[in-house]
């Protein structure tokens, strides 16, 4: 009995063992994948972006004086050069005016009279009938008139320079933009009462998102149209961009010069800008064959000589829906996956899937 059980034993080890031989000889599958050789070739980019029609000079002005504001232009009226645009009460100032010039009478009465006693102390000096800390004195009485009456006379200069302050003249020729005022109202000095575009010249002014203002530069030739008709158009160039983003917006504005055909163009009309950005050596690859390698973008390269895959960080010049435009990372000739890649580890063995849909393996 003990030998048939024995027996029965070496029998099924026998058999268990010969199971864990064919689950450990069982080979791993390797994982096909599809790629394609990256190629470097030179590419421009056009970017379009809407943007607005706006003068080149617009002037804000202001008084130099607080007050009342007795009068204002409207927008959009048209002005010449020294034409009032608005007025303040007079009433504080003339009054200013009139203390300053009895200021000013007082001032020469005091001097006079400051002369006649320098004088007299004098010859009483001569004649020994004052000391000289008296003609000292009388001297010093003098000096301070003159004084006041210097003072006197600035101030009075002073007053009647508010007075013509309380009327604001327009500097140059143009339109009158916007009022920031009205009738009534109490301004403080340097409050932007009304803004003029001075002159006809126009700006086409864009706000670019941090995407596209990596690519912007002074002098980059812009071709600008109309929304409302493309048919108006003109040829411009960059000629500023503001070095910081827009707190609220984060995006850059950009101002472009415009050609002799912008006169067309009225201000405030919605523009369609187009630049054609410089050439960049740049390889473009399938979109699905993105990954990340810890927080860099990346892709996967196959190894041709092991087989196995191996991440890549590459930089990133631009995507779309389908394609990456890739400046550096890789090198001509690379084998990079383009499908399954979430499923892909560096250092997984694979096999390349040939056109014809069989794969290859290392040898």
């Amino acid at each position: 009995m003990n030998i048939l059980i024995t027996g029965a034993a070496l029998v099924a080890l026998t058999l268990l063992a010969g199971c864990s031989e064919e689950k450990t000889a069982a080979p791993k599958p390797v994982r096909p994948v599809k790629t394609v050789s990256a190629h470097f070739q030179d590419l421009g980019q056009t970017i379009e972006q809407t943007g607005e029609i706006r003068p080149r000079l617009d002037v804000p002005m202001s008084f130099r004086l607080n007050g009342q504001v007795l009068w204002r232009i409207d927008t959009g009226s048209r002005i010449k050069a020294g034409d009032i645009v608005a007025r303040l009460d007079k009433t504080p100032t003339r009054n200013a005016l009139l203390s300053a010039r009895a200021d000013l009478a007082s001032a020469k009465a005091a001097l006079e009279l400051a002369q006649t006693s320098a004088e007299r102390q004098r010859k009483l000096f001569a004649s020994n009938f004052a000391a000289q800390a008296q003609v000292q004195q009388a001297d010093a009485n003098l000096n301070s008139a003159r004084a006041r009456l210097d003072a006197a006379q600035a101030g009075l200069a002073t007053a009647e320079e508010n007075l013509s302050y309380t009327e604001l003249r327009a500097a140059n020729d143009g339109i009158v933009s916007a009022v920031g005022v009205n009738a009534g109202q109490v301004v403080s000095a340097g409050q932007t009462v009304v803004t003029v575009i001075a002159g006809e010249q126009r700006d086409a002014v864009f706000d670019l998102p941090e995407s596209m203002i990596s690519h912007a530069r002074e002098g980059i030739p812009v071709t600008v149209r109309l929304v409302s008709d493309p048919t108006v158009r003109t040829a411009g160039v960059v000629r500023e961009i503001t070095p910081s983003a827009d707190p609220t917006t984060r995006t850059y504005r950009v101002k472009v010069t415009l050609g002799d055909e912008a006169a067309a163009m009225p201000f405030g009309a919605a523009v369609i800008g187009t630049a054609s950005l410089r050439e960049k050596t740049l390889a473009v690859l399938p979109a699905s064959a993105l990954t990340r390698h810890g927080e860099r973008p990346a892709v996967l390269v196959v190894d041709p000589a092991t087989h196995t895959l191996r991440y890549h960080d590459i930089q990133l010049e631009r995507f779309d829906e389908d394609s990456l435009f890739i400046s550096g990372g890789l090198t001509p000739g690379d084998l990079v996956v383009t499908a399954g890649v979430s499923k892909l580890r560096d250092g997984e063995l694979v096999a390349l899937e040939a056109q014809n849909g069989s794969t290859g393996g290392p040898q």
